[in-house]
């Protein structure tokens, strides 16, 4: 590719509905995991360039700016090892922002990383599959995290769409969730994010939640029969909202005794709040303790939540679905 060449990906972040968890190996390769999650229109964006080496080889701009001659000088470690992954020599200008926070419960560092895999693969004329790139980010991450953390996020910012995924010790299996056009706009109206105003890190929380793998293994694995039940019910004639966000709010409270990191007061107090004015239920995205709030409620309801929101100075997020994964621009 020549010098001038610019490479642009768009990469969308994910909701996790149900089964988070289960997708951690140390977890699935005993037991099989199953997760229900899908990729949202919110988005990481990543820039990368060759670029002329005069005077820094690596030019670098995200949250911080770096720039450095020496790759082991490079801070952020998931570039750095994408980077030595890809084995890449050249001089490289690389550059990334997002539609809403990082470290936020969205997936936000999955999906930076399967973006900069894949717009650095084309930059220097490799190829991959989706399911290559997937495995590689998760690789890269797993080994920043030392081994903390689960395969979904990487697969649904990869592959885009609403997907059940098994994980089997050898194999990932995906199974796109096609809901019929009424049961789709149903269940989409009825969910909505809230934003608590708080960023926290996901790998503290993952690492103590591995620490307490013995003590969680019954709840991880209800929680993955609960996966199965809110499947079945998404595949009915007719859903009912209710019973998705009830399963969901179960999972929920069995997810808070995985860690006490999980969760906090003004969280907690916050949910309770809003399962008293009528939602069926709902979950701390990601690993937990700050970021984003899943709410399932009736519809109708939700303009009765936007504006106690509003009011009380939460930020209200719709979503809609991405159906197309990490694409080039």
């Amino acid at each position: 590719m020549s010098q001038d060449q610019i490479v642009i990906t768009k990469t969308p972040l994910r909701i996790s509905f149900i089964g988070g968890g289960t997708d951690m190996p140390y977890f699935y390769n005993r037991f099989g995991g199953s997760t229900i999650s899908c990729a949202i229109n919110k988005y990481i964006y990543v820039t990368v360039k060759f670029h002329n080496n005069y005077q820094e080889k690596y030019r670098i701009n995200y949250s911080q700016t770096e720039n450095t001659n020496h790759i082991k000088k490079i801070k952020n470690l998931r570039i750095r090892l994408v980077i030595q992954k890809l084995k890449i020599q050249k001089p490289l200008y690389i550059n990334t922002f997002a539609d809403l926070p990082a470290n936020s419960g969205l997936g936000s560092s999955s999906s930076f990383t399967v973006g900069l895999i894949k717009a650095l693969g084309k930059l220097n004329n490799q190829s991959f599959t989706t399911n290559q790139i997937a495995e590689m980010a998760y690789e890269i991450e797993a080994k920043i995290t030392r081994n903390s953390l689960g395969k979904q996020d990487h697969y649904i910012s990869a592959y885009g769409s609403f997907h059940h995924i098994k994980y089997l010790k050898n194999e990932i299996l995906l199974s796109p969730i096609d809901l019929k056009k009424k049961n789709f706009h149903n269940f989409f109206e009825s969910i909505f994010l809230i934003w608590t105003g708080k960023n926290r890190s996901a790998s503290k929380v993952l690492q103590d939640q591995k620490k307490n793998i013995n003590k969680n293994l019954n709840n991880l694995k209800k929680i993955k029969n609960l996966s199965i039940d809110f499947k079945n019910e998404l595949t009915k004639k007719k859903i009912s909202i209710k019973k998705l966000g009830g399963i969901i709010n179960e999972s929920w409270f069995l997810k808070k005794h995985f860690s006490k990191l999980i969760s906090n007061n003004k969280i907690d107090n916050l949910y309770e709040k809003i399962l008293e004015k009528g939602a069926y239920g709902g979950k701390l995205l990601g690993a937990g303790n700050g970021g984003f709030l899943l709410i399932v409620c009736n519809k109708n309801k939700k303009s009765l939540f936007k504006n106690l929101f509003k009011k009380n100075n939460y930020k209200y997020f719709e979503v809609l679905l991405d159906k197309s994964g990490s694409v080039f621009l």
